[in-house]
């Protein structure tokens, strides 16, 4: 793990950015059309991906213990984990709200929705309130504690391939708040890479490079040529 450590907290503050495109970008505008069939097909794969990325603050049992645990063990329970474990059971209900909305039509989809992406949004704001002063006060190397605390968690709940593969979509198609798409993907990408070894990273760069646009890709890449490069020794089983 050799990248450098100030991309490492982008693996996860940026997948927030994947969030938001999901929330603003992708779902509403499928509610708003009343087009329930493509919103439940989008609605799967967010929810998918939103639960890996859940898994890494909340940490798995038998695996890593999650950002949230971690900051708590670095810094005297300032970042106040269980806090943030509630507001993920209020969030799970929402979205468990507008599943049960999908078999009642396009109006009750729009409510649903609409209550669960306030609170989503609350949440995610929440979190970066509180976690990433204490992110940026983590002492180097972060790579380290980041894949112990949180890929370790997010790899054992399962789906990490659809977690990274819709990251990438998701970034290389609508950017983020401050940028790009290709900026964008990079941070995300690179910071993906400075926390796997390079076994993980070997199994997740083609699922990556599939999943962004090719122009994006090609400018990523352009930007960052040792995202490409072969590891020393072996590939991920």
């Amino acid at each position: 793990m050799s990248e450098p450590d100030v991309s490492v907290p982008a693996v996860m503050r940026n997948y927030h950015e994947v969030l938001r495109n999901d929330l603003a970008k992708v779902l509403t505008p499928l509610a708003a059309a009343g087009d329930v069939a493509a919103f439940a097909s989008a609605w799967r794969d967010y929810c998918a991906a939103i639960a890996v990325h859940a898994a890494m603050e909340d940490g798995v049992e038998g695996a890593g213990g999650g950002s949230a645990a971690m900051l708590d063990h670095y810094f005297d329970g300032a970042a106040g984990a269980p806090v943030f474990k509630e507001e993920h059971v209020e969030e799970h209900a929402g979205q468990r709200a507008v599943t049960v909305a999908l078999a009642d039509g396009a109006d009750a989809v729009r409510a649903a929705f609409a209550r669960y992406r306030d609170l989503a949004e609350a949440h995610l704001k929440h979190e970066e309130d509180v976690m990433m002063p204490l992110v940026a006060r983590l002492e180097n190397p972060k790579a380290p504690k980041f894949a112990q605390w949180c890929v370790t968690a997010g790899i054992a709940h399962g789906g990490f391939e659809h977690f990274v593969a819709h990251a990438v979509q998701s970034l290389s198609t609508h950017g983020s708040t401050k940028n790009p798409p290709a900026v964008a993907t990079r941070v995300w990408v690179h910071a993906l890479k400075a926390v796997c070894s390079p076994q993980q990273w070997a199994a997740y760069l083609p699922v990556a490079r599939a999943a962004s646009t090719p122009a994006v890709w090609a400018a990523v890449v352009a930007e960052v040529p040792s995202l490409e490069a072969r590891p020393a020794t072996g590939v991920a089983s």
